[in-house]
């Protein structure tokens, strides 16, 4: 008797174990989403959402980036923009696009939604 309850009192403490590092994993990934989506205040775009932004191939973004005219930065390895810089470097190199309120006054923006379409 006494050694089937040591067996639930084990199992009982693997379980509590299991689901307090999901618990810890769970809270980690809802804070780099967060931070990837939004830091300080800044929008941020990784190279997907430029693609489908500006409607160019992974290779122009590579040369934009290697040149130095549109600045970047990693985060475990994945490649993103601050919008504030995109609309910068459209604004100077192409002269035609017009800089959006919320990003002259440093204000964070939804540049994509989940349909790819801008709000």
């Amino acid at each position: 008797m006494e050694e089937g309850k040591n067996e639930i009192m084990e199992l009982r403490q693997m379980i509590e174990g299991y689901f307090e590092r999901q618990n810890k994993l769970i809270a980690r990934l809802e804070m780099e989403l967060e931070a990837l989506s939004n830091f300080n205040g800044k929008q941020m775009l990784d190279s997907r959402d430029m693609r489908l932004q500006l409607k160019v191939c992974d290779r122009t973004l590579i040369r934009w980036r290697m040149s130095g005219k549109l600045p970047s930065f990693k985060i475990s390895g994945k490649v993103y923009f601050w919008a504030f810089d995109v609309y910068k470097f459209l604004r100077e190199e192409y002269g035609t696009t017009v800089l959006p309120e919320a990003l002259e006054e440093q204000e964070p923006i939804i540049i994509n939604n989940k349909n790819g379409k801008s709000k």
